[in-house]
């Protein structure tokens, strides 16, 4: 047990020299005066490290006892996690290492370890704590068994229910949920009407593909709030964000979701295998634990199993730190957000999507200004409101008894029923699947993604309504560096229009025309005479013809 100098420790300053050793020689311990008069002067109990028969475990039982009420420390995955500052200015966790445990174990306790005296007996002497001995005490079962357990961060109140209630938790850790909530203000209460009006006007400048995609892009802004308050039992989809042109704002729309949470996206960039993979970087932003995870304009193949395998994980989710083995984080606290202008995936990460179509707006559309600048400012500068927003439409869900439709469409069941629910009652919209597995077919299909960039780049060229053959397809796809599938990039036109005739062939076997994205692609097959024939022989020539929805 730490020794009790509580009283003593009171007028050390004062002490005559008689009593201070008598202090000292009844609790056996020896020093310098300078170091035992610093030791009661501190105002700290003093813990013994282990020697004599004090063991690891006795010390860490009596470090962790006196830490772990200070929340300056938690236990996460297994591992002994601490605050540290980020340069966006939020806070983030790391694991504590032996050199900075050293320091936060002086900081609490005046440390002590048994050694031979001057006569020969054991005395208590001031020591400080070896590197080795501080990652002993850290890997202890005593700092599971007296450290708080955190399951996240999060940058603002996190709307709860205890007792059938709803309240709201601000900053500090929250016991309830295990979250770490580490800034903010506790928002207005505003009535539901007024919430939907202003969160329906945070997307007034989106031009989305379709109702669905609308429908969609709001069921993402209400997600964050459902799962950290533990209103959802599966997880939330991650938020695929695709557009037809860049610039088109889908990055932004991502960083008004984290913005009404008083968040900022944390960064994974697309690098291809070893040190800095994209698998790594990912791993290194769970342990961090900020929620929001943006995976920003990725272009081509995207094939990850590592994050797939972490959109469905039950329980803890294993995330390798160098040097330090896994650390287990809790995978339904954070939200994966990706973008792209024409994203290819595999059907597994497809079917963990939720992905959110928009266009880009034509030259000279005026947006909207604010007072504070642009509308992301504008949220940050008012993110209480939004918030209490948000919180609006989770307690009028709440008080209808927490329904739910019978939506099917997706793999995340409790998610789409909620939100479903949530989206056509409240906020009146269409379905919140509408034509969402027309577009995860095409995400995962690298024929209809090539299509799609066709399409597009039909459009660009100006060429809608006009027939277009296979060979000039391919001058098209040439011309925009769109790479054609199973096509060498050394190919010539004659190789090129074999294979896009191929594409083509496949794609129209079943269904013609083909609703891409907006624009339905019709195949048309029309008989052509040879010019050089003699005998007046001919042979089919097959077209594609762009036409906008």
């Amino acid at each position: 047990m730490p020794l009790d100098t509580s009283t003593i420790a009171e007028v050390a300053p004062d002490l005559q020299a008689e009593a201070f050793c008598q202090w000292s020689a009844e609790n056996r311990i020896e020093g310098t005066t300078e170091q035992l008069r610093e030791a009661v002067a501190a105002k700290l109990p003093h813990v013994v490290l282990p020697s004599g028969d004090v063991t690891i475990s006795n010390t860490a039982e009596d470090l962790f006892k006196l830490i772990g009420p200070s929340h300056q420390v938690f236990l996460r995955g297994g591992a002994v996690v601490t605050l540290v500052q980020r340069d966006d200015g939020l806070l983030a966790l790391d694991i504590l290492r032996p050199a900075a445990a050293r320091s936060l174990f002086e900081k609490h306790a005046r440390l002590f370890a048994w050694r031979t005296g001057q006569k020969g007996e054991l005395v208590l002497k001031p020591i400080t704590c070896a590197h080795d001995m501080a990652e002993a005490l850290l890997l202890s079962a005593e700092a599971a068994n007296y450290l708080s357990r955190v399951q996240g961060l999060i940058n603002c109140p996190v709307l709860r229910e205890i007792d059938g209630d709803l309240v709201a938790a601000g900053p500090g850790y929250d016991e309830v949920t295990r979250l770490l909530i580490t800034g903010g203000k506790l928002p207005p209460v505003i009535p539901l009407p007024e919430a939907i009006t202003h969160l329906n006007a945070l997307f007034t400048d989106f031009d989305f593909q379709t109702p669905g995609d609308l429908a969609r892009a709001m069921a993402s802004l209400i997600s964050p709030a459902l799962q950290m308050g533990g209103f959802l039992k599966s997880r939330v989809p991650a938020d695929v964000a695709e557009a037809d042109q860049s610039q088109s704002g889908k990055t932004y729309r991502q960083k008004i979701n984290a913005a009404v949470y008083n968040e900022k996206v944390s960064l994974v960039t697309s690098r291809q295998g070893g040190v800095g993979s994209v698998d790594e970087s990912l791993n290194q932003q769970l342990v961090a634990g900020r929620p929001f995870i943006q995976f920003d304009n990725f272009r081509g193949r995207f094939d990850s199993a590592h994050l797939e395998a972490f959109l469905t994980a039950d329980g803890t989710f294993p995330c390798r730190v160098p040097h330090r083995g896994d650390v287990g984080v809790s995978p339904e606290r954070f939200f994966i957000l990706l973008s792209s202008n024409g994203v290819n995936t595999t059907q597994d990460f497809a079917n963990r999507s939720n992905i959110i179509r928009i266009r880009k707006q034509p030259p000279g559309y005026q947006f909207h200004k604010y007072e504070e600048g642009d509308l992301l400012s504008h949220v940050r500068h008012w993110q209480p409101y939004y918030l209490g927003c948000v919180f609006a439409v989770i307690r009028a869900w709440h008080a209808q008894g927490r329904s739910r439709t019978t939506e099917t469409r997706h793999d995340f069941r409790d998610w789409a029923e909620i939100l479903d629910w949530i989206m056509q009652n409240l906020f009146q919209t269409v379905p919140v699947m509408d034509g969402h597995q027309q577009a995860q077919a095409r995400v995962s299909n690298p024929a209809l993604v090539w299509l799609r960039s066709v399409v597009l780049a039909v459009k660009e060229s100006g060429e809608l309504d006009c027939p277009q053959t296979a060979t000039d397809l391919f001058g098209l796809c040439d011309g925009a560096n769109i790479t054609v599938p199973g096509l060498r990039p050394d190919a010539d036109e004659d190789k090129g229009k074999k294979v896009i005739g191929t594409i083509m062939a496949k794609l129209f076997k079943e269904t013609n025309p083909l609703e891409v994205d907006g624009f339905n692609v019709t195949r048309e097959e029309t008989y052509l005479n040879r010019d050089d024939a003699n005998d007046g022989g001919g042979f089919k020539s097959k077209t594609y013809t762009v036409t906008k929805l």
